[in-house]
């Protein structure tokens, strides 16, 4: 288990004499020192002065005149936190509520046995959260793992493990939540530009544990065939506009040439859109992982039948004879030429998927010089005026909005208020679903962001309730914010009489689209017809 004294940066303190021109000194021939501690004669801590907030004070008129002469511990944060360095991460993280969450961000103080040894900031908190989440992946694959090599064992007992990996994925997610979110945040506000790449392992390391999470998820739903469809019109063109925004900006990263390409007989198909986007995302996203230079090539062709073949070719190093068997078995993890392939899920859950369609995925070799993975579906023709309209609006600019978080959960709290802080909003909070009906009888809100599982009233309830209300309160927006990672519960949700639902942990730009489209959604159900 990682310790919080693992992380500090072991930087010399000062003494509470210390004038304030020597300690902006400090800060100006130590470019990486984000805060100094303040210390006494017995190596006991005082208080924290904090680079940016110190320099600003010094920059400002009569800055230097004020503070230049004034001993540090007239200068220093006395309320600073102190931590153990004993302390493990896990527990370091939940000493701290909420509210102070964002006090570590700006410095902290580590101690032995009272005595200074060091001082952490808003790297140490992320470095410490990697290294946490870091071993929960590894402990959540292990259980993957474990849990697949027991369903061939008892087929009976498939349908209660995946239940148990659904809760494991819900326990997970929220406080992963609290990482990612934070991690985000401070990606959008980052000043220091050395610590971007630290703040971006985080955020890949959690969004590695996410789709570890989906995958084994599906695995488990598929051996116990519980892995439903709903089959929808489909339109193909936007399954590759929407495949395109999603990988594109991955490809430029890594310098790759993509392209998604169409051939189509037929424009729509009855499928479900969910499953075909998991397939196809799995098979490209593979494909940009194992390819380090040259290109990766989609297309999309439908038949007048109504069959679909999805064909994904890539420059890469192409997959070893040897190993060409066993690549769509689960827990594959390409030991023979493809290291680096995760808990070895990806391709197991596409060749499910296939199958459960009534198709079938294949692995040969590509005419770019690596693998090429095809997939064909017998699938419906849809005629196009099946084909459904837009799910949702196009996103618009709001106002300044007044929203009301509701989440048990005192991290996702922080972490929702800070994200519409950011994007210009005011927000009040409840902590059940049964305050919240009470705070919208009572005051007017432009949105409510609605968590599912909470105790006194859940989210449903919850709507339910709002909904029953007369008047405006009664059509106010909501936004469910879930951790729950069956998409199917986002129909139980909408039929509730929620607006749109956001998954859990909260991205940025997501929920800020999110957000819009349900703004949207509302806007233009209150337009009143054209007589």
């Amino acid at each position: 288990m990682p310790l919080i004294g693992d992380f500090v940066d072991l930087i010399a303190p000062v003494a509470p004499s210390t004038p304030g021109a020597d300690v902006f000194e400090r800060f100006q021939t130590e470019p990486n020192t984000l805060a100094l501690a303040v210390v006494d004669d017995d190596g006991r801590p005082l208080g924290i002065i904090e680079r940016n907030a110190f320099t600003l004070r010094m920059a400002a008129e009569f800055g230097r005149a004020l503070y230049a002469r004034k001993p540090a511990e007239s200068l220093m944060d006395r309320n600073a936190p102190v931590a153990e360095a004993a302390t493990s991460a896990e527990a370091f993280f939940h000493a701290y509520g909420a509210a102070e969450l964002g006090a570590l961000l700006t410095g902290f103080i580590v101690v032995a046995d009272g005595r200074y040894v060091g001082v952490g900031t808003a790297l140490q908190v992320v470095q410490a959260g990697a290294a946490l989440h870091r071993q929960r992946a590894e402990e959540m694959s292990a259980l993957a793992r474990d849990l697949a090599l027991a369903e061939a064992e008892a087929v009976a007992s498939s349908r209660a493990k995946s239940e148990f990996l659904a809760v494991m994925s819900h326990e997970i997610r929220t406080p992963l939540n609290g990482v990612l979110g934070v991690a985000a945040l401070m990606d959008k506000k980052l000043e220091q530009e050395e610590l971007r790449p630290y703040v971006r392992t985080v955020i890949d390391s959690g969004q590695s544990l996410l789709r570890l999470l989906t995958d084994a998820l599906d695995m488990s739903r598929a051996s116990a065939g519980m892995l439903t469809l709903e089959e929808e019109p489909l339109d193909l063109s936007a399954v590759a506009f929407d495949i395109d925004a999603l990988w594109r900006a991955r490809a430029e990263e890594k310098a790759l040439a993509l392209t998604i390409r169409t051939d189509l007989a037929v424009p729509c198909v009855q499928a479900d859109g969910m499953r075909l986007k998991q397939l196809l995302n799995n098979l490209i996203g593979n494909a940009l992982k194992f390819t380090l230079t040259g290109e990766v090539v989609a297309l999309i062709e439908s038949h007048a039948d109504g069959e679909v073949i999805f064909t994904v070719d890539d420059s890469g190093p192409g997959v070893p004879e040897a190993a060409a068997a066993t690549i769509f078995d689960p827990f594959n993890t390409g030991k023979a030429g493809r290291e680096g392939a995760g808990a070895g899920l990806g391709l197991a859950i596409c060749r499910q998927i296939a199958e459960r369609m009534g198709g079938a995925i294949s692995l040969g070799a590509s005419p770019q010089g690596g693998a090429r993975f095809q997939v064909r579906l017998p699938l419906r023709v849809a005629t196009e005026n099946t084909a459904p309209a837009p799910a949702m609006a196009e996103p618009t600019p709001h106002d300044t909005l007044h929203v009301l978080v509701v989440d048990d959960n005192a991290t996702n709290r922080f972490v929702a208020g800070k994200l519409l802080e950011m994007f210009g909003c005011t927000c009040e909070m409840a902590e059940n679903g049964r305050e919240a009906v009470d705070a919208v009888m009572a005051r007017p809100f432009d949105l409510a962001l609605m968590d599912i599982k909470m105790p006194v009233m859940d989210g449903v309830a919850a709507t339910r309730a709002i909904r029953a209300l007369p008047g405006p309160a009664g059509a106010l927006p909501i936004l469910a914010l879930t951790a729950n990672a069956d998409e199917r519960d986002e129909l139980d949700y909408i039929a509730a009489g929620m607006n749109g639902v956001a998954q859990k942990p909260i991205q940025p730009d997501a929920l800020l689209n999110a957000i819009r489209m349900v703004l949207a959604q509302s806007q233009a159900s209150h337009v009143p017809k054209a007589a």
